[in-house]
């Protein structure tokens, strides 16, 4: 959770911000040359309304060739290029068993040719949320809406002073409101000062006996006396010489609260290897997924704001991360986390600081711009450019259905417990749709 992105928008802060109640088999299209919503629901026996709707567009929306539609069904039609590999790949199926559902013999197929898209399974997942209380209002609405959701909701969030104090979270009422709708509350506590994240400050509290004590108990105390299940811990930019400090800090949370049955979750950054990188060398994966009850993997950012341009979660290191994580700790306590934002670098200039926004805005800042959408396969991510009024090359990294339907399929590959997003006030509809799609919310 970079510093950055707790600036976009000071909201609701969700793992999935939906507007799709529900949801039924769904074909990934990519918008050609000359598309218009109404060829393409004539073509697909759909509604263009329902198009709008799914994919977070207005009837009056241009579509911009690249860009990726869900069309309700399993029926998806060739176009011209197209190939089986492409289908399947598109909807992360094989070619054998493309043929195999379509009755093919031949690994050709023409344009106009229909075929039936294999269903995958749907499997039971839990899913979570950081929430940002605002009014008494914004908080009932919330928690009656996202119920249908979410499995829990983490309060965000809380930050120690150096002797381990805790400061206050306005909205707490919600709290019970939570419970009341079905869903788990937790207390995020994070190592955030008004710079960012903070080594120094979580130096200072892992290293003195006392004040680690002290911090720990106020935890023990604001889990017990607010009624949550426990906390979630994002101690973010550790020094890699607090390895140890870090992890008998977890371990002894962990016992302390396990005393009246609180449960502790960590917010932990991607990693392919013990000290890989080497940055990130103060998060123990092992040690800490033996002691903590589950963890969040901040499997994005590999291209961040302040970086050069590129996939903000490409799926070869996500999976990477996936396979290192269940390789030391239990596949059941993992959560999968994704990117809810674009960035917007500017690369024909010095200024190298992104701008964040939403998938939305990015649509709608390649629709102005009369952009292509492209999409780099390799990394399963779509991106598009154009020039600013001053003349000045821009480059935006987003991502959209097709991004998205590989990252839920590691979901099920490597049996995690649930995924989330980092992060909303960030409408995505197509996310709410592909979830509902692929599984069962817990």
């Amino acid at each position: 959770m970079d510093k950055n992105k707790l600036l976009l928008i000071p909201a609701v802060l969700v793992f999935f911000l939906f507007s799709v109640s529900s949801a039924e088999a769904g074909v990934i299209y990519t918008v050609q040359e000359g598309d218009s919503l109404w060829d393409i629901s004539r073509k697909y026996d759909t509604r263009p309304e329902t198009l709008t709707k799914i994919n977070g567009i207005t009837q009056t929306s241009l579509l911009l060739p690249g860009q990726s539609l869900i069309i309700p069904g399993q029926e998806y039609v060739i176009e011209e290029g197209g190939s089986l590999w492409k289908t399947a790949h598109l909807h992360q199926t094989t070619v054998p068993k493309l043929k195999e559902e379509n009755n093919l013999s031949s690994d050709v197929v023409h344009p106009g040719k229909k075929l039936t898209i294999p269903r995958s399974p749907k499997e039971r997942i839990h899913t979570g949320a950081f929430f940002q209380p605002g009014t008494p209002e914004e908080n009932k609405w919330a928690m009656q809406f996202y119920r249908q959701y979410l499995s829990s909701v983490g309060f965000f969030e809380y930050r120690p002073d150096q002797n381990g104090q805790l400061s206050s979270l306005h909205g707490e009422h919600a709290i019970k409101q939570a419970w009341k709708q079905g869903m788990t509350p937790y207390a995020t506590i994070t190592n955030l000062t008004p710079e960012g994240f903070d080594a120094s400050l979580a130096h200072t509290l892992l290293n003195s006996t006392a004040k680690r004590e002290a911090f720990i108990e106020n935890m023990a105390s604001l889990v017990d006396q607010k009624q949550y299940k426990g906390v979630i811990i994002d101690f973010e930019n550790l020094d890699p010489r607090d390895r140890s400090a870090f992890h008998s800090f977890i371990k002894a949370l962990s016992a302390r609260l396990g005393d009246i049955g609180g449960q502790v979750g960590l917010a932990l950054p991607p990693m392919q290897g013990d000290g890989e990188p080497a940055y990130h060398g103060a998060y123990d994966y092992k040690a800490l997924g033996a002691d903590a009850d589950f963890v969040f993997l901040m499997t994005y950012d590999w291209h961040w704001a302040g970086g050069e341009a590129g996939p903000i979660a490409p799926i070869n290191k996500v999976e990477r991360t996936i396979q290192y994580a269940s390789s030391v700790m239990p596949s059941e306590k993992i959560y999968l986390g994704f990117a809810m934002y674009a960035y917007d670098w500017v690369v024909s200039s010095d200024q190298t600081k992104a701008e964040a926004y939403s998938q939305r805005q990015a649509l709608k800042t390649a629709v102005q711009k009369s952009s292509e959408i492209q999409y780099n396969y390799y990394k399963a991510t779509p991106f598009f450019r154009y020039h600013d009024k001053n003349g000045k090359q821009h480059e935006v990294w987003f991502e959209d259905a097709r991004s998205l339907l590989p990252k839920y399929r590691l979901v099920k590959k490597y049996d995690l417990q649930g995924l989330g997003g980092w992060k909303t006030g960030l409408r995505f509809p197509q996310a709410g749709y592909l979830l509902k799609d692929e599984f069962i919310i817990e």
